[in-house]
């Protein structure tokens, strides 16, 4: 092979998916295949993804499917029925993911399927293509053993590899690839609380109201810590202006998302996160911080802490109170995670299974 399609959800800004495009990219490129993104106009690689890789188009993309030898989906967690969306919405979603699958099974040219979540699955169109798509790819991982579980119970007839997520690797590519970024400094003396803020209405209602004053009271008694309110994605200055209404009492510093990798030196200074969403916590997680994770949507996040035999650090945003955010943070507040090494070289695994001309 010497050319590879790569395709997933490259473009918007979130933090995960990013990590996953320059994973794939640059490991392909070690490789000695030149990878080329999905560059449709609405659903191929966006403006955001292109600046951090300083990936420059070249050619059309009829031209690409044409010399492409594979398609290769990155991780990410679109192989999922959504069944809360509306038909139209779901027809959109098929185009946005699924469009570059039908082509190139028409030309009878490989599929890469590659550490993604899948399932649940339903009826509705979007299961039955994405059981189309996986049906027809070989080689496919999943990150997690419920994944495998739903596609063959959906009828998935393909082989099936369980790994790990791929932001596991994230520690052995800051070493060898980030070394330029410099490490996140904060006073001295003092230990960092990093807080994800999530632009979700319901869930930053749910911050307001439950998280933020057990925040408080954990910071009124837990001196040494300073708050540090974080992005996982490119967000407008308001969603900033409302969380710094919601701590104003508690001084936090903002921190305005833009670089991911400043992002992930930022996440590697944390002595404890607060998120309530999946990568965040996994990258923290992988780089020795200790995290306690409420999430909005919790069968994925889930999986991971189970994963990680760290089941307990893991509440629905729907199940908590006050005083159960308040135990959490004491609880954990000095006891950072260690990632087992076997789902590191898992997680590896994904990237190991990539095309190579050597």
């Amino acid at each position: 092979m010497k050319k590879v399609m790569l395709h997933g959800a490259t473009n918007m800004s979130n933090y995960g998916d990013y990590l996953f495009a320059e994973f794939f990219y640059r490991k392909l490129i070690d490789n000695g295949i030149e990878p080329i993104f999905y560059t449709d106009r609405k659903y191929g690689i966006g403006e955001y993804f292109s600046k951090y890789l300083n990936y420059k188009p070249t050619g059309s993309l009829s031209d690409a499917y044409k010399e492409c030898d594979a398609l290769v989906f990155i991780s990410g967690g679109y192989f999922v029925g959504p069944s809360s969306h509306a038909y139209f919405d779901e027809f959109k979603l098929i185009a946005r993911y699924f469009k570059p699958a039908f082509r190139f099974m028409k030309m009878n040219k490989p599929i890469y399927v590659l550490g993604v979540g899948a399932g649940p699955f339903d009826s509705r169109p979007y299961s039955k293509k994405a059981k189309k798509v996986l049906n027809y790819a070989a080689p496919i991982t999943v990150r997690n053993i419920e994944s495998k579980q739903f596609c063959e119970e959906y009828g998935v007839e393909s082989s099936i590899e369980v790994t790990a997520d791929t932001a596991l690797v994230v520690r052995q590519y800051l070493d060898k690839y980030k070394t330029d970024v410099p490490k996140f400094e904060i006073e001295a003396g003092k230990k960092m609380l990093l807080f994800h803020i999530d632009s979700n209405a319901t869930v930053k209602d749910k911050i307001r109201r439950i998280i933020a004053p057990a925040v408080k009271r954990f910071l009124e008694t837990n001196t040494e810590y300073r708050l540090y309110l974080a992005a996982d994605g490119v967000k407008d200055e308001k969603l900033y202006s409302d969380y710094r209404q919601i701590f104003a009492d508690m001084n936090p510093t903002v921190l305005i998302y833009d670089d991911p990798w400043v992002l992930t030196r930022q996440i590697e200074r944390a002595d404890l996160i607060i998120t309530t969403k999946l990568h965040m916590g996994i990258v923290g997680s992988t780089l020795g911080s200790s995290v306690v994770s409420f999430p909005f949507i919790p069968n994925k996040t889930r999986r991971f802490y189970n994963q990680i035999n760290e089941s307990e650090r893991c509440v629905p945003i729907n199940e908590i109170a006050e005083e159960k955010v308040l135990s959490m943070l004491e609880r954990y507040k000095d006891k950072s995670i260690c990632v087992p090494s076997d789902l590191v070289k898992l997680a590896s695994r994904n990237l190991e299974l990539l095309p190579s001309a050597k």
